[in-house]
């Protein structure tokens, strides 16, 4: 049975070019047979499902689901893409930890310590 991926892409800095580059990737690379892939685009107005036979789909962030004619759409996993925030700082991987719902990065706390560069210097200069 396949599963069904979020692919999370864009995201709320300048590294949204950069993002929306590596889901393209991600997505051409990802086996078809093995997956539903759904592009979720992270933006400042919302996060959305944009098919390409309708309108944006807006995603129900409070259970981090679609819905698509009419069917609700629920995710296995997802495939967190974005460059910056909130990709790499923790706050996705936070929300997805209090969703249970399992993600591709590192746990919120060790994204949001390797965010600031002062801190992860910090502790790594304690590590023998």
């Amino acid at each position: 049975m396949k599963k069904t991926i979020a692919l999370l892409t864009g995201g709320t800095t300048g590294e949204w070019v950069v993002s929306v580059k590596s889901a393209a990737t991600i997505a051409h690379h990802l086996d078809a047979d093995k997956y539903d892939v759904y592009k979720i685009m992270l933006t400042q107005q919302g996060w959305f499902y944009e098919p390409a036979d309708s309108m944006k789909i807006e995603v129900d962030r409070n259970d981090f689901s679609i819905t698509v004619k009419g069917r609700k759409v629920m995710f296995d996993g997802v495939y967190i893409a974005i460059h910056g925030s909130p990709g790499e700082d923790g706050k996705l991987q936070g929300y997805f930890d209090m969703l249970g719902i399992p993600y591709t990065t590192c746990d919120a706390l060790t994204s949001a310590i390797s965010m600031n560069k002062g801190y992860t210097k910090a502790i790594v200069q304690t590590i023998d």
